[in-house]
């Protein structure tokens, strides 16, 4: 199974909770739809976001463009203000686990949530590459690394890149 994990494009300032894409993000989503026609990014079978508008608005137009099968899960929620680390890790660990039992060979999902989930989940990651180095400490929005999972815990490294 083939993974590629998104993060959210630039967000738009904002008061609330929920900010939506600022214009810039809109012009990552549309790159998006761009590199998946130029057959630079794989076309996926299953999208995953969190519950936030700008994690969905990143992937809206290949969503919309492709028909893919979409799930918002608050697994994939930064960590809340009363979560403690633990928790937050076991809520990664978790997603990450049930991903990888119903992994089948064919399939490609994207994963699209934000900064501190997936700086947690490259901790967590067992992979061919270390991804505790600098090489992949910043996470800027609309960046993405594409992962082959091996088998149900197992990683390989395909490539990274932004939007």
């Amino acid at each position: 199974m083939i993974i590629l994990l998104f993060r959210h494009g630039h967000k738009a300032f904002s008061i609330d909770n929920d900010p939506a894409l600022s214009p810039k993000g809109s012009e990552q989503a549309q790159h998006l739809t761009r590199l998946i026609s130029d057959g630079k990014i794989p076309l996926a079978t299953h999208a995953w976001v969190s519950e936030k508008k700008r994690t969905f608005q990143t992937l809206e137009k290949a969503i919309d463009k492709h028909n893919l099968i979409t799930y918002k899960k608050s697994d994939l929620n930064y960590r809340e203000t009363l979560e403690n680390t633990a928790q937050f890790k076991y809520r990664i660990q978790k997603f990450l686990r049930e991903l990888g039992l119903r992994a089948k060979e064919n399939e490609i999902h994207y994963i699209c949530t934000h900064y501190d989930w997936i700086e947690e989940a490259l901790t967590l990651i067992e992979c061919d590459k270390d991804l505790n180095t600098y090489e992949f400490a910043n996470w800027s929005p609309g960046q993405f690394m594409v992962f082959d999972l091996v088998d149900q815990n197992n990683y390989r490294l395909i490539n990274k890149g932004s939007l």
